[in-house]
């Protein structure tokens, strides 16, 4: 690897990870300059960075304008959920059929009971413990492009989450949640029906 591409790497995974942890806000300008500034390095590098954060879906370049961290519409969202929902329903099968150990998934589970129990439910917390369990979830696949596909989704929006979420929801979906455990556990095939109807429902709880 050349220092110019190993650089770009760098950049990439730093702003990348800034980005799904919302150190940048949704909507935020990225400016080339201050960045340059920032990592000691020439706009070039910032630029490629730039293209690979576009390709994610993670950023938006407007012409004349400048690049701006990706502000997801409720459209959008819709549009992640339905392809997302499937993407899980192949993770189910997948784990099922390679007798995956649900241990962790019920550990992050465990937690999440935590927070809805509190007489204040703290829902940015929930959020990150959700995230954590899908992304479990989808790890249990074994299937490291299923993985990837997953990642590219960006679930880490949390805004979009948030908006869509309540104490009432939260507490039905935990429930699921526990459900999807026992049938991973189980090795029931039905369970993959239920993943998917899990997560079309929170489509349908958009109103869009």
């Amino acid at each position: 690897m050349t220092d110019k591409a190993k650089n770009v790497e760098e950049l990439y995974v730093v702003l990348r990870k800034r980005i799904l942890s919302e150190y940048y806000f949704a909507g935020q300008k990225l400016s080339e300059n201050a960045l340059a500034k920032e990592f000691d390095c020439s706009r070039t590098p910032i630029r490629e960075s730039f293209k690979r954060l576009e390709q994610d879906g993670l950023i938006v370049v407007k012409p004349k304008s400048g690049s701006y961290v990706r502000l997801y519409s409720g459209k959008n969202y819709r549009d992640l959920i339905e392809v997302r929902a499937y993407l899980e329903g192949l993770a189910f099968r997948l784990a099922v059929e390679r007798g995956a150990d649900a241990s962790q998934l019920e550990a992050l589970s465990k937690k999440m009971d935590d927070i809805i129990a509190s007489p204040q439910i703290d829902m940015a917390a929930y959020a990150d413990l959700h995230f954590k369990y899908h992304k479990e979830f989808v790890r249990l696949s074994g299937n490291e492009l299923l993985e990837k596909f997953f990642e590219r989704l960006n679930l880490k929006s949390s805004h979009l989450f948030l908006q869509t979420m309540n104490p009432e929801i939260a507490r039905k979906t935990q429930d699921e949640h526990w459900h999807i455990i026992d049938l991973v556990k189980s090795r029931d095939s039905k369970g993959e029906k239920f993943v998917i109807q899990h997560l079309w429902k929170k489509r349908d709880y958009l109103g869009y």
